[in-house]
Formats: C-alpha cells, sequence, structure tokens
C-alpha cells in the first residue's frame, strides 16, 4: 500500500461561500468547492456541517499553519479529562480537501472560480 502524502495547504487566497482557493505544499493553486459535499454532509443526524451551510460562518474559515488544514473556531463541542464541554475548532482532512479540489488557472480571474 502507499502511504504517500497528498499535497497540504500551504494558503488560503480567497474564500466565497463555500468555495476556498488555496496554494498547496505542491505550489498547485487549486479551489475546494465545498457546498455539494456540506449538504450531504448535514444530512447526517447531529451534523455539525449544518452550521457551515450559514455563510457568514463559512467565510470564517482559518488555516492551521501547523497541521496544513482549515478550521473554523469553537465548531464543535470536546469533553475535557475532568468532564466539561469546551468549545474546539472543526478542522478538515488535508487530504479529502485536496481531493475534493480542482486546479485553478493562474491566469483566470479567482474571483469566477465560485460562478
Amino acid at each position: 500500500m502507499n502511504c504517500m502524502l497528498l499535497p497540504r495547504i500551504k494558503k488560503i487566497i480567497s474564500v466565497a461561500p463555500y468555495t476556498i482557493v488555496c496554494e498547496w505544499t505542491s505550489g498547485e493553486i487549486r479551489a475546494i468547492q465545498m457546498e455539494e459535499k456540506l449538504k450531504e454532509w448535514a444530512n447526517e443526524p447531529k451534523s455539525v456541517y449544518k452550521r457551515l451551510l450559514d455563510k457568514n460562518i463559512f467565510t470564517k474559515v482559518k488555516l492551521d499553519v501547523a497541521s496544513k488544514t482549515i478550521f473554523w473556531d469553537g465548531l464543535i463541542k470536546m469533553k475535557g479529562t475532568d468532564g466539561t464541554l469546551f468549545d474546539a475548532p472543526l478542522d478538515l482532512d488535508p487530504d479529502v480537501l485536496y481531493r475534493m479540489s480542482i486546479p485553478v488557472n493562474k491566469t483566470k480571474n479567482l474571483d469566477n472560480i465560485a460562478a
């Protein structure tokens, strides 16, 4: 089995509702178009992904420079070792994101990618 890792996210270039354009560690510029996948994930019982369908929440995405993926602050609850609940970030697997993404032509206007 090939355990080679896919590229990781180096930089968020632009964010529009449900599309995030990123520079990857491979040097590629790729757009992660998430609307359909978020709608699919949101159908699961108790899904935290429903909150990402709110455009105001979705566009607050951030880059985790350590794990080289994207996340949203405070979207999930986690239980501490003492049993108390606390807000935690919702992050997504960068391998999944890479597979979901499509290459962006660098000469193309990036603002039109979400259209």
